[in-house]
């Protein structure tokens, strides 16, 4: 009879614990956690920058879907900005893979019009980077501006001390060790297209 009540108390005290789904633990999980940072260049702070990231399958892009992509915008909700880092930083939980980077897309309100800039890479070169299952990385800080009417992006620094920063505001998000992770350059299949034919962005 002991012993039931102990299971009995047992079981109840496991129901008061609340899991914490909301937190990423290195290693413990078949999905991946990305970690990027976005900032505007100083002559160009009115427009709004998408960063374009996309799984690569084989030698092209997997098909545009949600599951295969990360995009990265500024000024986005729940973004963290740190006093003295420029910029903000965003957070993805992702499928491990690599993914590359399809292009920048900048749009610029002026009243009651917007103006666009299209940055599609068609390579095909372009910047990449590999995560695994488990793995939190993060790619640094990117720097958005516009150049002759085409959005550009291109890294302006990976810093641990930047990481860091970002880790302390983020009151234990990731649970275990995040790697720094530098992009490579690769190759990709590119056949530019309109993402709907009702916008102006172009993807891969």
């Amino acid at each position: 009879m002991r012993l039931f009540f102990s299971i009995l108390t047992a079981l109840a005290l496991a129901s008061c614990i609340t899991p914490d789904d909301d937190r990423f633990h290195v290693g413990q999980s078949d999905r991946s956690f990305v970690i990027i940072g976005l900032a505007e260049s100083a002559e160009n702070t009115s427009a709004r920058y998408s960063l374009l990231w996309r799984m690569i399958d084989g030698e092209g892009f997997a098909e545009f879907d949600d599951r295969y992509l990360i995009q990265a915008e500024t000024n986005s909700r729940g973004s963290i900005r740190v006093r003295g880092v420029p910029g903000e930083f965003l957070v993805f939980e992702v499928r491990p893979g690599t993914y590359a980077l399809d292009g920048v897309y900048a749009i610029i309100r002026d009243r009651s019009v917007n103006y666009v800039a299209d940055g599609l890479i068609e390579g095909p070169a372009r910047p990449a980077f590999d995560v695994a299952a488990g793995e939190a990385v993060y790619i640094g800080i990117w720097q958005s501006n516009i150049e002759d009417v085409r959005a550009v992006a291109r890294l302006w620094r990976l810093d641990d001390a930047d990481l860091r920063a970002a880790l302390n505001s983020t009151e234990g998000l990731v649970v275990g060790p995040v790697r720094l992770r530098e992009t490579y350059e690769r190759a990709v299949v590119c056949t530019p297209r309109r993402v709907n034919t009702l916008s102006q962005r172009r993807i891969c």
